[in-house]
């Protein structure tokens, strides 16, 4: 089945995508940081063919945003959401948002610095879904909760849908120096977490494709490209290394044509 949606990622070279006064210079406003930042949507929207000021992205919890909502709580957009001129600022609580082909050209996504953005599409009844998978996310069966969400609220059928695994940090080089506390699903990380060297090596990708295969999903695409070493994108991982010019965030999303 053809796909109707366009992916893309950004990078270094298309700017911060945030804007979190840490990425920028002390000396400037959040009013300054706001307007710097719908400069670099707009720009990274110019080279996507896409509305800068139409973006979307949810609003989910961590340990730092205590946002309260179930886990893998989803939004469906519609008109109701796109009443702002700047629908970055619509608040969206929530792990997965979805949308339709009949809002073509609305950009559903999110940032991330070494963390895989999800991305399912039903391209049979035209709806997406995308959700921000970092392995505390993933560690809580997120990935299968997308796809959990396309059958509950669209009857979607497994054969139907196609899933994109973004780019992220790879297991090679996503390595931690004890056995990490977020990593409570014994059985997921059994064969995704592994000791070499005294270091511990997390393979998110093959523990969202674990997930997505218990769900019966056969269409997984997986960009083989890895955030810490790959000189195109922002990396949480690597600038806390001391690679200064990795620091900032890139934004994975898609829209329909």
């Amino acid at each position: 089945m053809k796909s109707n949606i366009v992916i893309f990622e950004s990078g270094i070279s298309d700017g911060i995508m945030s804007r979190n006064k840490k990425f920028y210079d002390e000396k400037l406003s959040q009013e300054e940081i706001n307007h710097l930042f719908l400069e670099t949507r707009i720009k990274l929207g110019k080279k996507y063919h896409f509305d800068g000021k139409k973006m979307f992205q949810a609003q989910q919890k961590s340990d730092q945003k205590q946002v309260n909502y179930p886990d893998g709580a989803y939004i469906v957009l519609d008109e109701k959401n796109m009443r702002k001129e700047d629908f970055w600022y619509e608040e969206l609580p929530a792990d997965i948002l979805l949308i339709t082909k009949n809002y073509p050209n609305i950009v559903v996504g999110h940032q991330m610095a070494d963390c895989p953005i999800v991305i399912a599409e039903d391209r049979a009844v035209g709806v997406t879904a995308l959700a921000h998978c970092g392995a505390s996310y993933i560690d809580r069966n997120l990935p299968s909760q997308i796809i959990d969400a396309l059958q509950k609220e669209y009857d979607s059928k497994i054969e139907h849908i196609y899933v994109y695994i973004g780019s992220c940090a790879k297991k090679e080089n996503y390595v931690y120096d004890t056995y990490p506390t977020w990593a409570k699903n014994t059985q997921l990380w059994k064969q995704n977490i592994t000791k070499q060297n005294e270091k511990y090596h997390i393979d998110m990708t093959q523990a969202i494709v674990d997930q997505l295969e218990q769900k019966g999903i056969k269409h997984i695409k997986i960009s083989n490209r890895d955030t810490i070493s790959d000189p195109f994108f922002y990396s949480h991982c690597a600038s806390i290394q001391g690679k200064e010019n990795k620091k900032g965030q890139n934004f994975v999303g898609f829209f329909y044509q």
